[in-house]
């Protein structure tokens, strides 16, 4: 891919994005933060298969977040990741790749990686890293299934270490990543080949 499609793979108008949300905000009959990021989310982006599993989404990562971040913060970063999603498909069905392994490695070192970069920003230092992985497997898994917070969670605890050594954290993101999207890439390499 080139470094140009790279760069507007990753671009999104947060300004634009967020004009429409407030018009959205102000037609709703409940106007709550939550609940209208939620509506936002999945009704004017086609994101997630069920409002209530979005929400759900929202409302466990909504003290995850750093600081100065809010909920419309982490649907922007939600809304990256279905733009991203969309050119990794075409890289991915474009791509002659000789084995599994090697679509597995180039998309996240392609893709997911520099993702990695907008993710960790958002969220606070202290957050476990299951919890990122999980998000990656919610933010780019497909909109047509359901996202069930808590089994998604367990999944990923059960998987991904958080390992501190002393008081500091040990780098363990490519860990976290590569389980985060792995059985994503592996189901759609496998469609892709299915087709060809």
């Amino acid at each position: 891919m080139q470094e140009r499609e790279m760069i507007d793979s990753f671009a999104i108008d947060k300004e634009k994005l967020n004009d429409y949300f407030q018009r959205v905000r102000h037609s709703l009959e409940n106007p709550e933060f939550i609940h209208s990021i939620a509506y936002f989310l999945h009704n004017t982006q086609s994101i997630g298969a069920q409002f209530e599993d979005v929400k759900g989404v929202l409302t466990y990562y909504e003290d995850k977040l750093e600081s100065e971040k809010t909920g419309l913060d982490f649907a922007f970063e939600w809304i990256r990741a279905n733009k991203i999603r969309f050119e990794y498909l075409k890289h991915l069905a474009n791509s002659q790749f000789p084995n599994l392994e090697v679509a597995v490695d180039d998309s996240l070192f392609s893709f997911f990686l520099r993702y990695d970069i907008y993710v960790r920003k958002l969220l606070k230092k202290n957050i476990h890293e299951f919890e990122i992985s999980a998000l990656y497997e919610i933010f780019f898994n497909s909109n047509k299934e359901r996202i069930i917070i808590i089994d998604i969670l367990d999944k990923h605890e059960a998987n991904v270490p958080t390992v501190f050594c002393q008081t500091t954290k040990v780098d363990t993101k490519l860990i976290t990543l590569r389980f985060g999207i792995s059985e994503i890439v592996k189901k759609d390499y496998t469609n892709i080949q299915a087709k060809i």
